[in-house]
């Protein structure tokens, strides 16, 4: 069994995601990597080719868009509060715009290394 409290979280700044809550990681759970983007704002593009990423938005909104090389379309997404999407390996993302405050859950898996987030050139 695994608990992770407020006080185990790793709490980083980052330009783009704002604060950023390492909730839970690969040190303590193999399979899946789980964060809290705190006020997110708007993100550059990328991908990943190594793990799927779940974004939840917890508060907030946030209007992400999205480009699918394999079948070439690209489209945007509003999420607000309660609703999530699943990014598969591969499909590019960025936020494009989000409300403020907002609070997103970001659910890697399998976890997330550090290395993997290839910059997109199609969005």
């Amino acid at each position: 069994m695994i608990t992770k409290k407020v006080k185990d979280h790793i709490v980083n700044q980052t330009p783009t995601c704002g604060i950023v809550r390492g909730i839970l990681n690969r040190a303590d759970y193999e399979g899946v990597n789980i964060a809290e983007a705190i006020n997110i704002e708007p993100t550059k593009a990328h991908f990943h080719r190594t793990f799927d990423e779940i974004y939840f938005v917890l508060d907030g909104e946030l209007q992400l868009r999205f480009h699918d090389p394999h079948n070439g379309r690209t489209w945007d997404e509003v999420l607000r509060a309660n609703e999530l999407c699943v990014i598969t390996k591969g499909v590019h993302h960025v936020v494009i715009n989000a409300s403020s405050p907002n609070r997103l859950c970001v659910i890697t898996v399998p976890h997330f290394d550090g290395t993997d987030e290839t910059p997109s050139n199609v969005l």
